[in-house]
């Protein structure tokens, strides 16, 4: 029986793992089943979200390989774009001489054709030919190509060719805008509102430059409204490297460093700064999301709030007011003012899990502007516009339209600029709409998209940059007259140089050197019209040394003007231009400079431009150039500064005023008649003299006895007379030898030694 009992054991062991082998594998499947649940449910909840990719070659690479399979012009325009914009200009070239070869659709040649016309201009892939560029454009223009037809607008107001006619080249410059205007060219457009605004070739009108500008502001205050588009820094070339303001790769990456070391507040800055595309930080909403989630995991407001906002206008994700509900939610219970203006905006619109409640969306739009929110004023402001949730008030919402203005909304900007252009809530005034339109214009993505690209040209490419900024600067956009009127003047590009290429990269002649400085100063007159602080002062730099050209009406009555069926309107005939070189004039020049040194100082790149005319001032106050001679006027002007550049390089001041001190101690001396006058009858100056007779007699008969001393002793000879001549002189040679090598020595030592010889 015991036998029996212990052979069956192996058995039942047998069947337990058997049993506990089944149960492990029903288990795992089970587990497996809930996995897979639980995967889908998460894909339906949560949506798939799209790549996105900021990187611009591989971009250039898609489009490439799209006009390769597909064959057509348009994707072998935006090849060709791509390939020009990374530099790779024979490509570009070959793309845009396909394109213009291939039979089909007019338009798009025309497009091609002036694409490979800016190639011909810049130089790029191909020798830099400004006719062949011009032939180019003129094609395309004939064709209808509004590009084309602005590039001509641009290229006959910059040139300067002193065989043609500068009213004529005027007149067919306004013509090309105008006809680009027409086909709604956003350059084009603000091209024709800043000629207006100013009266630049057309009649002064402010109504009609309102009226060009308004198209184009419309649009971009749209797209501000619905999303967060790139924002550029404004870079002015002709600023010292130091004095810019723009952050490095090194720096980027230390941020980075930090943030992932747990630092929530550099997260949410640099997450910030990627969503809004500032500071050096290239726009990437993949990398802001995942910085604004770094910070939002412990509970960051405004990390929170921008989240929010994300999910609000579909940035980088798909675009949920429920989701982006619950980070207001959030923010606000922090009462950050994001927050808040997000919990308004949501309330606003109402979504599935909220209904909309408009007295619930202006309290908290109230609260977000009282925080400082900009975008809580706006729409606080458009409530008391139309009286949605509160009673209607045009003052209140021009005040708050204004606050959100000063700091620096966009929609803003454009919202007051219709006020003041209809006279609602606000006196009517033209001019003020249109300056705010031309704010509005100049953020849009046409002069965003051309700075970003000219910046990063640069220094590598300075013609590309050129003509960016030339594009832009007959847009009437400031910034860019200043730094395409740098590239000319420092002879960085040659774009605009009629001669060849060889002469262009050669040294500069004074030819050469004349025809840049007279396009920069074409610019840098329009930049000071604008108050460029640096235009202003680099234009009396042009009046002082000569530089330039200076434009004069000839004699109507001198001129006799022959009538003929292709004769310009009589606006451009009526009075002839002469063109000739600039003289020197200190008057102008002071002129120019005193005007630079009196401007408010708005910003850290002014100090050193309102400095150096201050000191230029006072130079020529001292030495009487242009101006009667007023040394304690130029003191003041020396001090000036010194006071608005503090951090700036004070050693040449501080010797000026040395210098200028003891030029006002000169200058307070007597005339020569008074002064022999005072200095016969003043005693003291007889003592004086008496003195330094006294000192010139001693010195004198120092130096007589001095020389006395260093006289040999004659020495004595004990040979007899009967000696040779030869034997005579050979101790006085002796001693005169002896006399260089040792010439302390003593007249004894000197006669002691010529005797021993004997």
């Amino acid at each position: 029986g015991s036998r029996s009992h212990l052979g069956s054991r192996p058995g039942v062991a047998c069947h337990d793992r058997r049993t506990m082998l089944r149960l492990l594998i029903v288990s795992l499947t089970l587990l497996l089943l809930l996995y897979g649940v639980k995967v889908a449910l998460l894909k339906l909840a949560i949506p798939v979200e799209p790549d996105i990719t900021s990187d611009e070659e591989a971009q250039s690479r898609t489009v490439k390989g799209s006009a390769e399979e597909e064959g057509s012009s348009i994707n072998e325009l935006k090849a060709g774009q791509a390939a020009y914009r990374r530099n790779d200009d024979v490509e570009a070239v070959a793309l845009f001489g396909a394109c213009v070869e291939k039979p089909g659709d007019m338009s798009m040649q025309a497009a091609c054709k002036t694409a490979l016309g800016e190639l011909h201009l810049v130089g790029a892939g191909v020798i830099r030919n400004l006719s062949k560029a011009t032939v180019l454009f003129q094609e395309a223009a004939d064709a209808g190509d509004p590009d084309a037809q602005f590039n001509l607008g641009a290229l006959y107001g910059a040139l300067h060719v002193p065989a043609e006619d500068l009213q004529r080249r005027e007149a067919l410059a306004v013509l090309h805008l105008y006809a680009a205007s027409t086909a709604g060219h956003p350059g084009a457009l603000m091209a024709m509102g800043y000629r207006h605004m100013h009266g630049y070739g057309v009649p002064q009108a402010c109504t009609t430059a309102a009226l060009n500008y308004i198209d184009v502001a419309k649009r971009i205050a749209g797209v501000y409204s619905e999303g967060m588009p790139q924002a550029v820094e404004l870079v002015r070339l002709n600023l010292h490297q130091k004095d810019r303001k723009v952050i490095s790769a090194s720096e980027i990456n230390l941020f980075v460093q930090i943030a992932a070391s747990g630092d929530t507040t550099v997260a949410a800055a640099i997450g910030k700064r990627y969503l809004l595309g500032i500071e050096g930080f290239k726009q990437d909403y993949h990398k802001a999301r995942h910085y604004l989630r770094m910070a939002a995991s412990k509970n960051h407001p405004a990390a929170l709030a921008l989240l929010g906002y994300m999910h609000c206008l579909g940035l980088g994700t798909t675009k949920n007011l429920d989701t982006a509900y619950s980070y207001f939610v959030s923010a606000a219970t922090q009462n950050d003012p994001n927050g808040h203006n997000g919990l308004g905006f949501v309330y606003f619109r109402g979504t599935n899990a909220q209904a909309r409640n408009l007295r619930l969306a202006f309290r908290h739009f109230n609260e977000s502007a009282y925080l400082g929110s900009s975008d809580g004023m706006f729409n606080l402001a458009s409530m008391y516009l139309t009286g949605t949730g509160t009673d209607q008030s045009f003052q209140m919402a021009v005040l708050y339209y204004t606050q959100a203005l000063d700091r620096g909304h966009t929609p803003a900007a454009y919202s007051l600029a219709v006020m003041h252009l209809n006279g609602i809530g606000t006196v009517r005034d033209c001019d003020i709409a249109v300056n705010l339109l031309k704010k509005v214009c100049e953020r849009g993505e046409w002069v965003s998209s051309k700075l970003v690209d000219a910046y990063e040209y640069d220094e590598r490419r300075p013609d590309k940059a050129a003509l960016l900024f030339l594009k832009l600067a007959e847009a009437g956009h400031e910034v860019a007259q200043i730094n395409v009127a740098h590239l000319f003047d420092s002879r960085q590009s040659v774009l605009l140089y009629p001669g060849s290429s060889d002469d262009a990269d050669q040294s500069p002649s004074a030819e050469m050197q004349h025809h840049s400085r007279t396009l920069a100063q074409r610019f840098y007159e329009l930049s000071a019209e604008q108050g460029g602080s640096s235009s202003e002062l680099r234009l009396g730099d042009y009046s002082y040394y000569g530089w330039g050209v200076a434009t004069s009406f000839k004699d109507q009555d001198s001129t006799v003007h022959e009538t003929s069926d292709d004769s310009l309107p009589p606006m451009y005939t009526l009075n002839e231009v002469e063109i000739s070189a600039q003289h020197v004039d200190y008057e102008a020049s002071l002129a120019r400079y005193r005007k630079t040194a009196e401007m408010t100082v708005t910003g850290e790149w002014m100090s050193s431009f309102v400095a150096r005319a201050s000191f230029n001032l006072g130079y020529m106050y001292q030495f009487g150039l242009g101006v009667k001679q007023d040394l304690h006027t130029a003191k003041q002007h020396y001090h000036r500064c010194r006071e608005v550049d503090p951090s700036g390089i004070h050693t040449p001041v501080t010797m000026v005023l040395l210098g200028l001190g003891v030029h006002m101690q000169y200058l307070r001396l007597p005339n020569k008649e008074k002064l022999f006058e005072r200095l016969v009858v003043d005693m003291r100056f007889h003592v004086l003299v008496l003195h330094l007779v006294a000192i010139l007699v001693v010195l004198a008969m120092r130096c007589h006895f001095a020389r006395s001393l260093r006289r040999p002793w004659p020495t004595v000879s004990h040979h007899s007379t009967t000696g040779s001549a030869g034997a005579e002189t050979a101790p006085a040679a002796s001693a005169e030898s002896s006399s260089d090598v040792a010439g302390d020595a003593s007249p004894v030592r000197r006669v002691t030694e010529g005797m021993t010889l004997h």
